[in-house]
């Protein structure tokens, strides 16, 4: 009976979370971009807290994926 291989290795791994990462800074400066785009129409109070939720969350899923990059084992 033959053993499965993970072919993935660590630095695979790394590679596409810091391809994640670098994807998720774009999608923020894009989100900060529309943001100040419905600012100055003077959007819907309701429309720019849902847009500035969905910004909190690309920061918060940013930081996430960095903690993993960074973190020492």
């Amino acid at each position: 009976m033959s053993k499965i291989v993970n072919i993935t290795s660590k630095e695979d791994k790394d590679q596409k979370l810091q391809d994640i990462a670098n994807s998720l800074e774009e999608l923020k400066d894009v989100m900060a971009e529309v943001i100040d785009a419905y600012e100055e129409e003077n959007a819907d109070s309701r429309k720019m807290d849902t847009l500035t939720e969905a910004l909190d969350a690309l920061e918060d899923a940013y930081e996430a994926v960095n903690d993993v990059l960074l973190e020492e084992i």
